[in-house]
C-alpha cells in the first residue's frame, strides 16, 4: 500500500464535505444483522478477509464501525502482546522469525480485524521474505478499514471528528498523513467524548485533530 495514494485520498475527503460518511449506530446494528441485508456481518467480514476491494463506501462503513456490535470488539485491545514481545526479545530478525511473527499477527487479525500492529508485522516480514502476494492480500485488507476511516470526516472540527474504534487507530491515521503527534487531551463537546490530538507543524496548516469515541461506549 502507497502511503502517497491515502493522503492524497484524507485530501480529497477534507474538502468534499458531502461525502463523509458519519456512523449511525442504530442503523448499522440492524443492518449487520438482518442475513438479508447487503450488509450483513458475516458476509461483509468475510468479504473482507478474501480481501475484497470491491467493497463500497457504504459496505466499508458498515464493516468497520459494525465490529463494535461483535463480541470481540475492545477498543482496549491487546491481543497482539504476545507477537510484541517475541518482536521486541529478537537481536536481529531472520526468515524463520519472519514466518512465526506472521503467522502470529494473523492469528491476531482473527480476533480483531484492524489490528494495525499486525498488520505491519505483516507488511515487514513479507517485504523480507519476498512474499509479494501475501503483502498484497494484507495491504488491501488495511486499505478497506483506512479508507473506512478517512470517509467518516477530516478530523477539523468537532462536528467532522473522525469516528475511530480504538486509540491505535488516530496514530495510525496521523502516520499514513506523516503527522507528529503533540499533547493528547480528552474532551466532552455537546455530551460526544472525543480525543483531541495536537499535531507538530505540517503542510496542511492543521493545529490539532479531533476523534470521535462514540464506538467505545458499545464495549460490552
Amino acid at each position: 500500500m502507497k502511503k502517497i495514494s491515502l493522503i492524497m485520498l484524507f485530501l480529497g475527503c477534507m474538502l468534499a464535505h458531502a461525502q463523509f460518511l458519519r456512523p449511525d449506530y442504530p442503523a448499522i446494528q440492524k443492518a449487520i444483522s438482518d442475513p438479508k441485508s447487503e450488509f450483513y456481518y458475516p458476509t461483509l467480514l468475510e468479504r473482507y478477509r478474501a480481501s475484497d476491494s470491491t467493497l463500497t463506501a457504504q459496505q466499508r462503513l458498515h464493516l468497520y464501525y459494525g465490529f463494535v456490535f461483535q463480541k470481540e470488539y475492545d477498543p482496549y485491545d491487546h491481543s497482539d502482546t504476545e507477537m510484541k514481545k517475541m518482536l521486541h526479545s529478537l537481536p536481529s530478525i531472520g526468515d524463520n522469525d519472519c514466518r512465526t511473527l506472521i503467522g502470529m499477527a494473523q492469528e491476531v487479525l482473527e480476533k480483531n480485524p484492524f489490528k494495525v500492529s499486525a498488520f505491519r508485522v505483516i507488511q515487514y516480514c513479507c517485504d523480507q521474505l519476498d512474499s509479494a502476494e501475501l503483502a498484497h492480500k494484507y495491504a488491501i485488507q488495511q486499505r478497506i478499514f483506512a479508507l473506512a476511516l478517512i470517509e467518516s470526516g477530516n478530523g477539523m472540527k468537532p462536528s467532522t471528528a473522525f469516528y475511530v474504534n480504538e486509540v491505535e487507530h488516530e496514530y495510525f491515521l496521523l502516520s499514513l498523513y506523516d503527522l507528529t503527534p503533540g499533547a493528547q487531551s480528552l474532551s466532552i463537546i455537546d455530551g460526544e467524548k472525543y480525543d483531541v490530538m495536537e499535531v507538530d507543524k505540517n503542510d496542511y496548516g492543521l493545529e490539532k485533530l479531533y476523534f470521535n469515541l462514540k464506538s467505545f461506549s458499545f464495549k460490552k
